[in-house]
């Protein structure tokens, strides 16, 4: 007898269902490890994980299930549609049956359909180039540590400012955080009624930042507080103070700090100061759009560093379908456009991800010098904005 498989968003009614499936796929047992608490914007139950999952059921028994998360990226002034693939879950007694790969294709097609520009997800490399992702982005992380504070002011040196634990009932600092963060240039949609879940995710732990009663800033720490997920400031000259009180916070010889390319003004401080750091991709990428993906992230780009003059035209063979774009820099100003003149360079979908977003391209050498300089691209996701 053949089996009969349906793929389709769950809905309200499946949540029990889905996460349990969830929890049993990666062996999430205790309620301190359990998906609802792990990230609690997407599971819990005013937020319908089961509609944001794709589930996929075998004569009516759900085997497998992807979550699929939607969310707008604004990106100086650029708003792009992003899908999240997370909790990529099959049923322990039900794998090596292709159930993933249905889940994925279906992901996928859903995000092209829709009019996505670009997804994320974390995984394994390999596993997931077969549906598109590449390792792409810059993530500095930093590495601050208590003899780095010594040596720079004396032993005796102390934060001025005092970190208090977020509570959700902390309305009036949840607003704060919201409009600073609302002020960025580069910002996920974190809507003011989610932001406390949202600086919940992946376990974190949020502190406000005072000087006295007047609010400074945020730090999110990860459970084991030796790694901060992102600090958030009202002013830069408060950044010292913000990452020493963090130091102090964790109880830690030292801490590690996450921190985007285009903050500038937290990445120069703890670049100056920290013991170490390094250069990562913060995630897996795959474009759908890349005129409005590279329009985006040039702009982003050409905020924290000079962009040299030239022009390029790529025949991109696209995940989604061919793109010809002509990109132009001039005095800083980025334009990327259709064309229809003959392309400088051809490349695949992968070589195109690994050009304009990895750390390592094997074709980048190619371009001219003035445009290979334009790469890579500073994609990025917050750790508390990720699925």
């Amino acid at each position: 007898m053949s089996e009969y498989i349906h793929m389709n968003h769950g809905d309200d009614s499946r949540r029990e269902e889905v996460m349990e499936l969830l929890n049993k796929s990666f062996g999430f047992k205790d309620e301190d490890e359990i998906f609802e608490n792990l990230i609690p914007k997407l599971y819990n139950e005013e937020y319908c994980p089961a509609s944001n999952n794709v589930v996929l059921d075998v004569d009516g028994e759900m085997r497998a299930a992807v979550g699929l998360y939607y969310n707008s990226l604004t990106v100086c002034g650029e708003k792009l549609k992003t899908g999240g693939i997370g909790n990529v879950a099959v049923h322990p007694d039900y794998r090596k049956n292709g159930y993933m790969r249905y889940c994925m294709a279906y992901c996928l097609d859903e995000m092209k359909q829709n009019m996505t520009d670009l997804a994320f997800l974390c995984g394994a490399r390999q596993r997931y180039a077969h549906f598109s992702f590449e390792p792409s982005g810059i993530r500095y992380k930093f590495n601050f540590n208590k003899d780095n504070v010594a040596r720079k002011f004396g032993y005796d040196k102390k934060s001025a400012f005092e970190a208090k634990v977020i509570k959700k009932s902390d309305t009036e600092i949840l607003k704060e955080i919201s409009e600073i963060y609302e002020s960025r240039s580069f910002k996920a949609e974190r809507p003011l009624e989610k932001m406390y879940d949202i600086l919940l995710s992946w376990r974190g732990k949020p502190y406000a930042v005072f000087l006295n009663d007047e609010f400074k800033g945020w730090f999110v720490f990860s459970s084991k507080m030796d790694k901060v997920y992102e600090i958030g400031y009202k002013n830069p000259e408060d950044i010292e103070d913000i990452v020493i009180c963090a130091l102090e916070t964790s109880e830690k010889h030292s801490i590690n700090i996450d921190v985007p390319p285009f903050d500038t003004d937290l990445s120069k401080y703890l670049g100056l100061y920290c013991e170490y750091y390094e250069v990562a991709h913060p995630d897996y990428y795959t474009v759908f759009c890349y005129e409005n993906v590279i329009r985006a992230f040039m702009k982003l780009k050409s905020t924290y560093g000079k962009l040299p003059d030239g022009e390029c035209v790529m025949l991109i063979e696209g995940e989604k379908l061919p793109e010809q774009i002509k990109i132009t820099v001039k005095s800083n100003s980025v334009s990327v456009e259709e064309t229809t003149l003959k392309p400088d360079i051809s490349l695949t979908h992968h070589e195109a991800m690994r050009l304009i977003g990895s750390l390592y391209s094997e074709r980048r050498n190619e371009l001219k010098p003035e445009c290979a300089a334009w790469f890579p691209l500073p994609f990025y996701t917050y750790s508390q904005d990720n699925v």
